[in-house]
Formats: C-alpha cells, structure tokens, sequence
C-alpha cells in the first residue's frame, strides 16, 4: 500500500506501538507460544551469527596469529603446532617441548536497518524505529597450544580453543527489528587433547578427543517496556582426525577432519511471567580442510587451504519447555566453503613476512535465512603478517627459541537483504550494510 511520509510514520508508530504496548504475551496459551517462538528465533540467531566478526556461519576463523596473517592458508599443513586445529598430525611436527598462544581483538561493524513492517514502507518513520545502527560487539578470543615428543615417532598434544561463537546488541535496542532479538551471545570453550606417530618417512597421522562446553544467552523484546531473557549451557564431545604428507622435500599436504557434535543446552526462560525451564539443541558442523605448504625457494613458501563446512546439517534450532510442544524454526543453511592463497618470505634469518587473500562462500544465501542478528554473506579477507625471533626473549624465558608473531586482517562483507516474519506473522524486510571487520591478533610461539 501506497502511504505519504506522514501517513506512513503514524501507520508505522501505531502499529510498533500496538505490537509493544497492545499485546501481552501471558494472556493466553497462544501468545504464550508466539512468545517461546520468539525465543527460538533469538535462540536460532544466536546459534547463527559469529559471522560479524569472525566466519561463515558462527565458526572462527582467527586460532593462530601465523596463520591469520596468510589468510588461513596452508592450515592444516604445519609451519607451527597452531596447525593441529585443523589437522591433529601438526602435533608431530616438531621435536622436544612446544607451545604457542594466540590472541586476537575483533573490530566488526554492521548496520541493519528496516524497510518495511506490515506490508508498508518505512520510509516515512523516525530512525529510532527502523534503524538498529551497528549490531556488532568488540571482542577477543585466544587459542593455546602445546606439544610434547615422546619417542622418536609418538608425539602427545594439547589444544584449548574457542572454535564457534557470537556477540550481537543493537546500538538502538527499541528499533523494530528487536522483537526478533536484542542481544545474542554463544560461547564454546575446547579442550583437544591429540596423538601423532610417524608411521613411515613422511606420513604423519594423528587424532583427537574434542570436549566442548557452550552457552548461549538471547534478550529479546515483548513489549515496548519488557525484555526477556533465554540462557542455556551444555557439553558436547567429538574427534578430530588427520593426515600429513611429505611426498618430496619441501612439499607438505595435511588433511584434517573435525567432527560434527551437538549441544543439549538446558536453560532458564524468564520475563515472561514465572521463569520456565527451557531446553534447546545446538548442531554444529563437521569440517574437512585440505591444504599445502611448498617451498618455492629456500626463502619463499607458497601456501593454500580449501575448506568445507557441513553447514548444511544446521536445519533448525528446538526449543522446548514443560507443557508446551517443542517449537522449530527452520534455518535451512547450505554447506560453506573457504578458499585461501598465501606466501612466506623469509627476509633474514630472524624475521618472515607473510600474506594472504581468501575468498568465502556463506552457507546463508537467502534474505529469508539472515535474521536481524545474522549479517552474514559472501566475503573476501586481505591479510598479513610477520614473525620475528626474539633473541632477547629466548634469554629472557632461557628457552631454545622464541618467536613472536603478528597478524591483520580486513573482511568485506557483501550487503544482503532480510526478509522475515516476526511470530505473529507480521512481515519485515530490512537490509544489511557496511559489514566488515578487522582483526589484530599478536602469539608467541616457544621451543623449550
């Protein structure tokens, strides 16, 4: 329907107003349900957005400083025990005692703004209705290492990692878009304990025990004066499994696998009258990543990485609670893949350069899967990096090496369109723009 400015400012208020003020979700059971369908929408775009700051769906990207400044490329191929994130054989791929730890802080930014509510243009509202300003939330995450030769050929490791995760709030918390969601957090903690033995000259295999423990907080809107609340935690446990090759010297090929696993959260839903016990389920993808390390010159390596991620076995988030039918709300992601081309330069003995470019395909490619909270599309990572072997560090840790490395990297994001229906079955469509982020990661790598 056709509305002049001022008309459709008043339609478009009244109705906000209505839907904030008008309703009451515990009148009865059926409001009551559209209200836990609003949970599960919050739930399923907590369960869907790192993508901000860090990765295709929600999995991240950023485990090692040495390999954020390639541009991911040549992950699962060793040059530094970071590796076995994605290939447990880079345990084996150093002598004596190692460790690295990495930490990155993540600058993102995305503007989510609504076009239309109820079939009518929002042209004509104030911004404080139909522009969320930026979503997004600074953040940091770490990611440790350490390995440890046993004999000749057995080789002992420990990883702890954050490998998913979300962090999303409106600068305008009152915007129209917050029924669907206000604040949207998932946060997994990993502990990877791996094994590597050198089968043959060359062929390293290994693999791992994943145990995970996640949790997950939404705020959503249910009136212009109220806002509840779901949080939820759970364990979950899965493998990693690898394989590296050294055909000829100074070619490296690892193959690294991580298996799928899945999250029973239980949680507490509040302000919605009494607080309910709530329970959710949270799939999450295996992921296969192929990549190569060859040495071009003895100064110059070229690196790659081709990944797949199963998001296609992310179909739709539950959300159950006593005395009501357990909800769905279907996601219906594709699978995602990342390809990456990089180098190293060794320009002395105590210092590598290094870069990168990747490009990523999302697994969401429907303005009816990206929900409010989730700005995610195709993107394309620049990124460099260096390491320098710190002589005066190795003396002051009286370790036999030292190296510290540094990392950037920007990320743009294509635009991308939404279009949803709050749980009333009122339509909303909006647009995502100015998505990108950056990221400055610093590690420190020792051989003890």
């Amino acid at each position: 329907m056709k509305v002049s400015r001022n008309a459709g400012s008043v339609s478009i208020l009244r109705k906000a107003r209505g839907l904030a003020g008008g309703t009451n979700l515990m009148r009865n059971s059926k409001r009551k349900a559209n209200a836990f369908r609003l949970v599960l929408v919050g739930v399923g775009a907590s369960c869907s957005f790192a993508t901000t700051a860090l990765a295709g769906g929600f999995d991240i990207h950023e485990q090692s400083t040495v390999f954020l400044g390639s541009a991911s490329a040549g992950v699962a191929a060793g040059g530094s025990i970071g590796s076995m994130f994605w290939n447990p054989a880079a345990t084996g791929q150093f002598s004596g005692f190692n460790t690295e730890s990495s930490y990155t802080l993540i600058l993102p930014n995305a503007d989510v703004s609504v076009t239309s509510f109820a079939g009518q243009s929002t042209a004509g509202a104030p911004s404080s209705f139909t522009n969320a300003g930026d979503i997004t939330i600074p953040a940091v995450t770490g990611a440790s290492y350490g390995t440890y030769q046993v004999s000749k050929d057995l080789f002992l490791g420990m990883a702890i990692n954050s490998p998913f995760g979300l962090a999303t709030k409106p600068d305008n918390v009152d915007y129209l878009g917050s029924y669907l969601g206000v604040t949207s957090k998932l946060i997994t903690i990993n502990a990877n304990p791996t094994i590597a033995y050198r089968i043959a000259p060359g062929v390293t295999i290994g693999a791992g025990i994943q145990i995970e423990w996640a949790q997950t907080k939404l705020q959503f809107r249910t009136s212009s004066t109220s806002i509840a609340q779901f949080l939820g935690e759970g364990w979950a446990v899965g493998a990693t499994a690898g394989i590296m090759l050294e055909p000829v010297a100074g070619t490296t090929i690892g193959l690294g696998y991580r298996s799928q696993m899945t999250h029973d959260l239980d949680g507490n839903l509040s302000g919605l009258g009494p607080s309910h016990d709530a329970t959710s389920t949270l799939d999450l993808p295996d992921i296969v990543t192929l990549s190569l390390r060859q040495e071009m010159t003895p100064t110059t390596r070229l690196l790659g990485t081709v990944e797949w991620t199963n998001w296609s076995r992310f179909q739709n988030v539950a959300v159950s609670a006593p005395g009501i039918p357990a909800l769905n709300v279907a996601a219906n992601w594709n699978d995602g893949w990342f390809f990456s081309l990089g180098g190293e330069y060794d320009y002395s003995p105590l210092l590598t350069l290094r870069s990168g470019v990747a490009y990523e395909l999302s697994p969401i490619d429907d303005a009816s899967k990206r929900l409010v909270q989730v700005p995610d599309n195709n993107r394309v990572w620049l990124n460099i990096g260096a390491s320098y072997k710190c002589e005066f560090c190795r003396s002051l840790l009286n370790s036999e090496q030292t190296t510290l490395d540094f990392g950037y990297s920007h990320v743009f994001i294509q635009d991308g369109a939404f279009d949803l229906e709050t749980p009333t079955g009122i339509p909303v469509t909006g647009l995502v723009r100015n998505a990108e982020f950056d990221l400055l990661s610093m590690g420190v790598r020792t051989k003890w």
